[in-house]
């Protein structure tokens, strides 16, 4: 539905003469209740969403999802014997015309959407809806109170009342609570309506450090975090330059919801659109123009000609150039500088010394990386995180005579935030900005911009519908191409799972919960130690059951200094074959590098204790 946002006089010309005319701008707010309901409905998602929330909040031995951590807890006590389901929004500006042309920006769009962090692969772009669309232009005239005031209302009678779900085992009364609001810095500080310069005396949300005492916090002060409390002193106080918030945020008026309590961070935009660029052009400047350990030129050559491998080849960066590293910042995106880093230390590593100061510092930086891209944390991996963080900002300021910078400080925050609202990946921006596309695609084939947030809206709309009509789609993806007619270990698995030729079938490529496992890939699994597997068939069991049928290769140990494992190079095979269930694995599939010196090498992807 089309929602008011406020009321303007504009001026224009007709016949000659000025005349004024009342113009009303609107905002697109789709009907959140009437799609939360038909989405529950859909398919098994109810039943789904209830196994899902039971099973991760009897498991108190680790924090692997939002409803784990200590936010959710809280914002559910009110709500003991009920049924309650946690939701996400994500705010963020589009630009639906050509950024090159001369309409560029007159038709910017703010998108509002929202996903169910219990659905069943929730970072598909299928599992991401449309809330609602506000013209940038009217958004930042009008400001949050008059555009999100509808949007509110909506949450909160979706927490209070909330919805009657009809399933085939019955109805089920269902309230839903805004878990978290996401975005990157500058997105969350204005809807939030904190500082919206990152050059501000406070501008950060999560705490009241000033400009100054950022540049000296290597941990994060508990004293000085922003709490409720504060936050009320500080709108009374009502002096911007001394408490960072310009006025109460209109947010606040969600029941279970409180600006200074929306434990959310970006690693997208932090760590790979950030602290990455930093860190890596010094690195890379000090060894290239300071002690010369090798030239740009060779590094380039290096990065070229570098092994990637079947799964990171769409990911290669362009060339790094002088300029880049003086103003730190290299010509990536944000996926490109996480394949970078990935393997930086196989592309250079042998060039450096043992016990090189600036290396230790690059090591720390790629354990920071991986223990942020865990699905999974305990409390002494968090502690630990603490510990590389607290290392790593004070060697960047000592090594780099360089100030920290506020994504440095945002950092200090993490360990935190993880015990609050859960493992940083599973909110990070990735997944909707590639929302934005769908947008795009849209506006590109739409002429007119007239009501262009209702047109958008309704084409939304019909996808959903469209989604509504579907079966529920499969985590598993097969290929009739793929298939091979005879398994060469048929009676293995005849014997091992008590069944017959024409109750299974093989194949050498799958599709899995939008990821390709192919035979050759390498998946790894750790074991008391890490082990790596080579698949070499795929198992599928009645289109149910998905056994990887793998051959254990050998490893030679862990290098240290590139933090990597090193490979038999021959392969050289342990076990043959080897059964495991596919969700045995840790991850997804990784690559396994030929580096220049000879040698065979891999990556992890995430941090094990």
């Amino acid at each position: 539905m089309l929602t008011e946002l406020n009321k303007t006089q504009v001026e224009h010309s007709l016949m000659g003469e000025t005349i004024y005319d009342e113009k009303v701008p609107k905002g697109a707010l789709l009907p959140l209740n009437e799609q939360f309901k038909k989405y529950l409905e859909h398919g098994d998602n109810l039943n789904s969403f209830i196994n899902k929330l039971t099973l991760r909040k009897n498991d108190n031995s680790s924090i692997s999802h939002f409803v784990q951590g200590n936010l959710w807890r809280q914002k559910t006590l009110q709500y003991v014997g009920k049924l309650v389901f946690p939701f996400f929004l994500y705010m963020d500006d589009v630009e639906i015309n050509n950024p090159l042309g001369s309409h560029a920006m007159s038709q910017s769009i703010s998108a509002i959407y929202y996903s169910f962090p219990l659905a069943e692969n929730s970072s598909q772009l299928s599992n991401i809806f449309l809330a609602a669309l506000i013209k940038t232009t009217d958004y930042k005239k009008f400001g949050n109170e008059p555009c999100l005031t509808h949007l509110i209302q909506e949450i909160n009678v979706l927490e209070k009342e909330g919805i009657i779900v009809t399933t085939p085992s019955g109805e089920f009364h269902v309230h839903f609570i805004l878990g978290l609001i996401l975005g990157d810095n500058l997105g969350l500080n204005t809807m939030l309506d904190f500082s919206k310069s990152f050059s501000a005396n406070y501008y950060c949300r999560f705490c009241k450090a000033s400009k100054s005492e950022a540049l000296e916090l290597f941990v994060e002060n508990k004293q000085l975090l922003r709490t409720i409390n504060n936050y009320s002193n500080d709108i009374n106080t009502n002096d911007f330059k001394s408490t960072g918030i310009y006025q109460e945020s209109v947010l606040n008026q969600i029941y279970s919801f409180y600006v200074v309590t929306n434990y959310c961070v970006d690693v997208m935009h932090d760590i790979f659109e950030g602290i990455c660029h930093y860190d890596i052009c010094h690195v890379i400047f000090y060894y290239t123009q300071t002690v010369k350990l090798f030239s740009l030129e060779k590094l380039n050559n290096r990065k070229t000609t570098f092994h990637y491998g079947p799964i990171e080849v769409g990911n290669i960066s362009p060339e790094i150039t002088l300029l880049h590293l003086q103003n730190n910042h290299l010509k990536m995106s944000a996926r490109e500088v996480m394949t970078f880093i990935h393997f930086f230390p196989l592309m250079i590593g042998y060039l450096i010394p043992e016990d090189d100061e600036v290396w230790n510092f690059v090591i720390i930086l790629l354990k920071i990386v991986e223990l942020l891209l865990s699905y999974k944390f305990t409390e002494s991996s968090i502690i630990y995180l603490e510990q590389l963080i607290k290392d790593h900002n004070f060697l960047y300021s000592q090594l780099f005579n360089d100030r920290l910078k506020p994504k440095h400080h945002f950092l200090i925050h993490y360990p935190n935030i993880i015990r609050e609202s859960g493992p940083p990946r599973h909110f990070w921006c990735f997944r909707f900005e590639g929302k934005h596309k769908e947008i795009k695609m849209y506006a590109r084939s739409i002429t007119s911009r007239k009501n262009i947030t209702l047109t958008l809206a309704k084409k939304f709309q019909i996808k959903f519908a469209y989604l509504l009509m579907q079966p529920k789609k499969d985590d598993l993806v097969l290929n009739f191409k793929h298939k091979i007619k005879e398994s060469q270990f048929g009676k293995l698995i005849s014997d091992k799972y008590k069944i017959t030729p024409n109750q299974y079938e093989c194949y050498n490529k799958i599709e899995y919960k939008g990821t390709n496992y192919k035979e050759g890939y390498y998946l790894t699994r750790f074991i008391y130690e890490m082990c790596l597997f080579k698949i070499i068939e795929i198992i599928v069991i009645s289109n149910i059951k998905i056994i990887i049928l793998t051959k254990q290769i050998q490893l030679n140990g862990f290098h240290s200094h590139l933090e990597a494992y090193e490979v038999d190079f021959n392969e050289h095979i342990i076990l043959n074959p080897v059964f495991n269930e596919i969700n045995d694995f840790n991850g997804l599939p990784i690559n396994v590098v030929n580096t220049s010196i000879g040698k065979k090498m891999f990556r992890t992807k995430e941090y094990f204790m």
